[in-house]
């Protein structure tokens, strides 16, 4: 099978959602919805579509703090979903190994936190004790704060009482969703961006759940072209858009079943704080002083190593001031997150001007007077997320997690092949994905070494796909080149990206598939450059350059305004 995943690709996949019904059509192509039409691509027997109204990850599955982690805070109150989550960063670190890896994480504790340090070891043992990965993960506390600034860089060590170290992974978000998909795009999935669910075409005749056949209006956001899908179940897999894919259900009740208060988080990405070339790179995990400054609570966040040498810092919990496609980080929460960092980092002078780019998410928060109704027994309750069937038949995912997003997968087509009537199978767990892992390179990295081309770092990042990458080196030396001498993508890279990993724009390229937005100046020098570089590969004509540019700046303007 080819592993091509392109604009053509997703042409051809438009035109069988036109015009072959689905067994299962999935709403939403973040890191949830990746994880259900992969399980369902795997499972077999199952003919399966996905449609995303924007890029790939493009919501709240590009915004997170690009953690795979069991809740290390929720082991007071709830153990089996810290144990379950445990459990799940195992197996996305088996099956996923050059995306997911494995990240010390010390919590810092200084006079006056709300939590003491003997408690906080406690746990830490209990914490890493789940996890079955490695022994060599093993927590530990340090009471001496020069021994910790050693470790951690220059930290502020005034009131430093210890630290201790527990066990994460960190990943790329985007990317991870994107691998998934593609590895159900291998094994057969229908699989689309720049699709918008629009609305019902009809309510499927209720006498027979069966033999019922969804049918809805979707539109091409690239062509404005509208169409119908049909398919004999739906799945809205759209995170905190879930709401409005519901009110539109034929059996809607007027009751919103998400709430916004509290579910924004913002990210900053700064330079490097504390150690810039440490052999192993530690993130940090704080307890704010703000809030006790006020008289609240404080609360924990994290500072945590980025790509492309910088730390991200984050999370916030606010209500969005604006509606979901409008989400934006605002100047105070901007300013909260440097005053920390700041605190914690006093040698490095940190501001406005610090801040290399910054995101915002919105997180699907169930509504408690939603969450504690009675449920069908086509419903599945946990205190991560919530798998319901509406009245009408349609399914929603709500809540959930990027660390435990495949075993809602697993949850949900278990039910989905008993409606179904097909052998289920569920593989997930053991079958890695395709593009987030790769054998030693052969013959190839001869070729690489002469070019001067760092095929393990391509293996790191595109897995298997390195060997496209190096494929088209061989066809055409020029791609071997640099976009620029301060990154080391190759022009190669830039083209897989749109042969491979289906970027449509120059946006997807730049903000997600390779975060070059997250680099000092966020490429908006080069942004023509490579815009150029791409005309003559994907024939964009003069307006269309002019166009991506255009938009892809005014994206970081927009984001940057608090600036």
């Amino acid at each position: 099978m080819s592993t091509e995943f392109s604009a053509r690709t997703r042409g051809n996949n438009i035109k069988i959602l036109k015009t072959e019904p689905l067994d299962v059509l999935v709403i939403g192509g973040g890191i949830v919805g990746a994880g259900l039409i992969r399980d369902l691509a795997l499972n077999g027997g199952i003919k399966a579509g996905l449609i995303e109204q924007g890029d790939f990850a493009s919501g709240t599955s590009s915004a997170t703090s690009q953690l795979v982690h069991g809740g290390f805070r929720y082991l007071k109150h709830d153990r089996a979903l810290v144990k379950t989550s445990r459990k799940e960063r195992e197996i996305l670190q088996r099956i996923a190994p050059n995306l997911v890896k494995p990240l010390p994480l010390a919590i810092l504790f200084y006079k006056g936190d709300p939590y003491p340090l003997a408690g906080i070891q406690a746990a830490a043992y209990y914490y890493n004790y789940l996890s079955k990965i490695d022994k060599t993960e093993k927590s530990k506390a340090i009471r001496d704060p020069q021994k910790i600034q050693h470790l951690l860089g220059p930290i502020a060590t005034d009131t430093l009482k210890g630290c201790v170290v527990i066990w994460d992974s960190t990943t790329d978000d985007a990317r991870l969703t994107l691998a998934t998909l593609k590895d159900a795009h291998r094994y057969g999935a229908v699989v689309t961006n720049y699709v918008r669910f629009l609305d019902f075409v009809n309510q499927p005749d209720t006498t027979d759940s069966g033999n019922r056949i969804y049918r809805i209006t979707a539109e091409d956001i690239i062509s404005g072209q509208r169409f119908e899908i049909s398919a004999r179940k739906i799945v809205s897999a759209t995170g905190p858009w879930s709401d409005s894919v519901w009110c539109k259900d034929p059996s809607y009740d007027g009751m919103p079943r998400l709430i916004m208060k509290n579910a924004q988080g913002i990210h900053i990405v700064l330079p490097r704080c504390g150690k810039e070339h440490a052999s192993e790179a530690y993130g940090l995990v704080i307890s704010t002083q703000s809030e006790r400054q006020q008289g609240g609570k404080s609360r924990g966040i994290f500072i945590l190593p980025g790509p492309h040498n910088t730390s991200i810092v984050g999370t916030t919990e606010t209500t969005p001031a604006e509606d979901l496609s409008s989400v934006r980080p605002s100047a105070d929460e901007a300013a909260y997150l440097l005053s920390e960092t700041q605190r914690i980092f006093p040698e490095q002078t940190l501001n406005n001007d610090t801040i290399i780019a910054a995101y915002a998410g919105t997180r699907p928060l169930i509504a408690a007077n939603w969450y504690s109704r009675e449920f069908t027994k086509t419903s599945f309750v946990s205190r991560d997320h919530l798998i319901t069937e509406s009245p009408s038949g349609v399914m929603y995912l709500y809540g959930g997690k990027l660390t435990t997003h495949r075993q809602m997968a697993e949850e949900t087509v278990n039910h989905l092949a008993t409606f179904l009537n097909v052998p289920r199978r569920c593989k997930t767990d053991t079958v890695p994905l395709f593009n987030a892992s790769a054998e030693t390179p052969n013959g190839n990295a001869n070729h690489a070494s002469q070019s001067n081309i760092d095929t393990e770092r391509l293996i790191k990042r595109y897995g298997d796909g390195y060997q496209t990458i190096l494929k088209f080196i061989n066809d055409d030396a020029t791609l071997a080149e640099p976009i620029t001498p301060s990154l080391s993508f190759t022009k190669a890279e830039l083209l897989y990206a749109y042969w491979g990993e289906m970027a449509i724009t120059l946006d997807d390229l730049l903000w997600r598939r390779t975060r070059i937005a997250w680099t000092p100046g966020q490429g908006l020098d080069i942004a023509p450059q490579i815009a150029q570089f791409l005309s003559e590969k994907n024939n964009w004509d003069q307006a269309r350059i002019t166009a991506e540019v255009e938009a892809y700046r005014e994206h970081i303007r927009w984001l940057n305004f608090y600036l």
